[in-house]
């Protein structure tokens, strides 16, 4: 997740060396393991990663609002239109569509992944193969276990 978030910062336009982009980063690693976060309590996500980067949640927040502020007056346009909410720009507001955007992107791109005509081609092949295979030596089994019994009749 932190390397997508990372990758998504930098599209849109945040500089690198902004301490918010860490922090936001954080925010997304913590929206994704409690759905306690994503569900609106923003001002203990605050107080959580502050823990984590010995400072204040009052610093934190400063520091992903400048982020944000900074992407949204010199960023990529388009890529912040398909990542963030542009008409509100306050920061639980934010985090939340950026979480909730790069999670919706990941499961388009998964479910794409999984079956998209040349995959789903390849597969139907290699199950036909599988099969084919799966039932000569069944055929073969079945004959010898046939003859067997024919040789026990006779013998």
């Amino acid at each position: 997740m932190r390397d997508s978030t990372m990758d998504v910062l930098l599209k849109i336009g945040i500089p690198a060396g902004v301490k918010g982009m860490t922090y936001i980063c954080d925010a997304m690693e913590l929206f994704d393991t409690d759905p306690y976060y994503p569900d609106g309590k923003i001002s203990s996500l605050y107080a959580d990663i502050a823990r984590k980067h010995d400072t204040t949640s009052s610093r934190v927040e400063r520091a992903i609002r400048h982020a944000f502020e900074t992407a949204l007056t010199k960023g990529n346009q388009e890529m912040l239109e398909q990542y963030l909410d542009v008409a509100n720009t306050q920061n639980s507001n934010l985090l939340k569509s950026l979480y909730f955007r790069m999670r919706q992107k990941a499961k388009r791109e998964c479910q794409a992944s999984v079956c998209n005509p040349d995959t789903c081609e390849m597969k139907k092949q290699i199950y036909h193969e599988v099969m084919e295979t799966f039932f000569g030596e069944l055929e073969f089994a079945l004959t010898k276990h046939m003859e067997l019994k024919h040789m026990e009749l006779l013998g």
